[in-house]
């Protein structure tokens, strides 16, 4: 009698343990952009939140511009663009964005500036006072200065 009752215990706790861990929701898109996974993790985004990122180009048409990139810890951020043109004039844009690391490497950054305009930097390399990585494609590679 005792080995049939330790038999239908076992088994009742058997079930129970199944069902608790069939249980368990995941939720895949916030894993990768989670502060708390791990020091290192935090410590990328604590050094891409630190400074203001800027970069010097030309575009298209050939006018001087610069861009500053600002993100911050809440996942938010500012890109500040600056447009010189020949004539003299200069026009200034200020976008704000959503951001977050794409991967759980780390490498890749998703900015979202909302109704569907999103920009992804690949590749991503932060180090000596340095961002770099791929813009939007691998024939865009961008560098910004720390400032």
């Amino acid at each position: 009698m005792k080995t049939n009752a330790f038999r239908y215990l076992g088994l009742a706790l058997m079930a129970v343990l199944t069902l608790s861990l069939t249980s368990c929701e995941v939720e895949i898109d916030s894993f990768y952009d989670d502060d708390n996974i791990g020091g290192g993790y935090y410590n990328r985004s604590a050094d891409l939140c630190s400074r203001t990122w800027v970069s010097f180009y030309r575009d298209m048409d050939g006018n001087r511009c610069r861009q500053e990139l600002d993100f911050y810890l809440d996942r938010t951020g500012v890109d500040f663009i600056r447009v010189e043109y020949p004539n003299g004039r200069v026009e200034t844009f200020e976008y704000n964005f959503r951001w977050n690391w794409e991967n759980y490497a780390q490498t890749s950054i998703r900015m979202d500036y909302g109704r569907n305009d999103v920009s992804y930097l690949d590749d991503v390399y932060i180090g000596g006072n340095r961002l770099s990585g791929y813009l939007d494609g691998r024939n865009n590679f961008v560098e910004y200065t720390g400032r």
